[in-house]
Formats: C-alpha cells, structure tokens, sequence
C-alpha cells in the first residue's frame, strides 16, 4: 500500500506535467545539431522591423511632360545704348513665352508600407535628370531684343527658338493610400513634396553666344504633387502598375547675366552689352509611369 505522502504528491506531479507540457513541446536549439531549428514566435513590432513584406520598388518608363507658364521677363543692368534702345529707364519687362519638350525616361519608385495604418506606403519617386531644351516663343523668339537706337536699325537679329538646356533632378517623396486591398486591382491616391534641382545649365541660343557664353543661374525650388494610379496584381509578389503625378514648382527664376551681342548695323558699336535678362515662370510637370513592381 502507498504511503500517504506519496499520494500527496501525485497530484501536486500531474499539475506540473501540465504546465510544462507547452514549454516541453517547444523545439530547442541544440548547440552541436544545425539542422535542429528553434521556432520563438515574433511580435507584428519585431517583424516590421525585419522588413517582412514592407519594402516594394516598381520601375518603368515615365512620359514626362512639362508645361512652363511665363509670369515675366525683365531685362534690367542694362548699358547705356540697351536702354535707350528699349525706349529710356525702366523697368523693362519683355514679351514672350517659353516651352520645353515632353521626354520619355526610365523611372523608379521605392516604397515602404507603413506599419500603423493598412493601406498607407511612403514613396520616394526618382528618373534619370532630364536634360530640358527650353525654346523660345512669340516676340521673344521673333524680334530682336535691341531693334534700333536712336531711330538706326543695330542689324541684331531675333533670338530664335534656342534658349538654353539644363538637367533637372527632382526627387520626389509622397503618402500613398491604397484601397480594396484583398482584390487583385489595387486604386491608389497620394500627395507630397518635391524640390527642383538644376544642374550643367548653359545658354545655347546663338545671339546670345556669338561673343561669348554668359552665364545662366536656375533657382532651386520646393513644390508639390498630386498622384493617382492602379495596380493590378499578378500574384503576392509581383504586380503591373500605370501611375499618373501632377507635379508643380512655382516661381522659379533663371537670370542670365552679361549678355553681350553683335549690332552689325552699327560700324561704330560692333558688338554692345546688352545687360541682364530675368526669366520667372511657374513650371508643371505630367508625369505618366507604366512599369512593374515587386515587393521584397
């Protein structure tokens, strides 16, 4: 017959079995067996801080088409015979538009879906820097800056088309929402900030460089975006997307400065400084992106 302690202790026995079954079923890594695998349950924290299904990158090629709107063009620093030309002290305020082509690039997105909100990402959008041809419109590209002085025609001949070139980078970052996230066609709405960034600006018209190259500074310029687009999934991975942005840097400034011509209709100023020339427009972009993405 047992004793009486030993049947106290086989329910005491039971109730820790129990409660050490769970940790008992555990895997445990054994230090000399690597095919022995421990399996630790991670919290959502600690897995998106591992990157788990966050990060997606889509590349593809982005339609680029700009539209640049003319608030003024003042000449100003002007030699004696450029303002007189101009018709005494000013300001002087020249008529004109400019335009620049529509480019097609390779584009990029990185993005990363945030952690606290479904559906919420944030995208950094960048290209390869566009070169952009600025052309001259209207009077500007049709009638000579310095016409005449003094009622004698100076021979100087209209600008032209050609302006100037310059690369543009502007990077890119916006807060995307998407929607119907358990369907397979993903919409998408987002809005954020960009900056304008100019680079290996030269004047190419030939007016203007016939005795020289002046010099031509672009500001550098915040602006924002408005974005749209869909996304049609292909499996968990991998998806196609068309994407549509509104993108918008306003009041941005090119100046080029000692800008010198040839006046062949007067023998006795061959050549005359014209002065400064301030370019100011507000420049809107439409940029449409078809390519792929994948997340990682």
């Amino acid at each position: 017959m047992q004793s009486k302690k030993t049947v106290l202790r086989l329910p005491a026995l039971a109730a820790g079995l129990a409660l050490c079954a769970p940790l008992m079923a555990q895997e445990r890594t054994i230090p000399e067996y690597d095919d022995v695998r421990v399996d630790y349950p991670r919290s959502d924290f600690v897995r998106d801080l591992a990157g788990e299904d966050r990060f997606y990158f889509r590349f593809g090629a982005m339609y680029f088409a700009p539209d640049i709107k003319t608030n003024y063009i003042q000449a100003k620093n002007l030699s004696e015979v450029a303002e007189t030309a101009l018709g005494g002290p000013g300001p002087h305020y020249l008529e004109g538009e400019t335009a620049a082509d529509p480019l097609l690039l390779p584009g990029i997105i990185l993005g990363y879906k945030l952690p606290w909100g479904k559906g919420w990402s944030v995208e950094l959008i960048a290209s390869t820097p566009p070169t952009l041809e600025l052309k001259a419109e209207g009077k500007l590209a049709n009638e000579p800056l310095v016409p005449e002085v003094n009622g004698i025609p100076t021979g100087v001949p209209a600008l032209g088309e050609k302006v100037a070139t310059t690369k543009a980078a502007p990077p890119l970052v916006t807060l995307v929402k998407r929607f119907r996230l358990e369907n397979r066609v993903q919409p998408y709405f987002g809005a954020g900030l960009g900056y304008l960034f100019t680079f290996d600006t030269e004047v190419t018209n030939p007016v203007a460089t016939a005795l020289g190259e002046p010099d031509i500074e672009v500001d550098n310029k915040f602006g924002w975006a408005a974005q749209a687009g869909i996304d049609f999934h292909l499996d968990k991975h991998w998806w196609v997307t068309f994407d549509t942005k509104y993108i918008t840097f306003p009041d941005v400034s090119a100046t080029v400065t000692d800008m010198y011509v040839k006046a062949p209709g007067i023998p006795q100023i061959p050549y005359e400084r014209v002065g400064d020339v301030e370019y100011n427009a507000d420049i809107n972009v439409m940029a449409y992106t078809l390519g792929i993405g994948f997340t990682f």
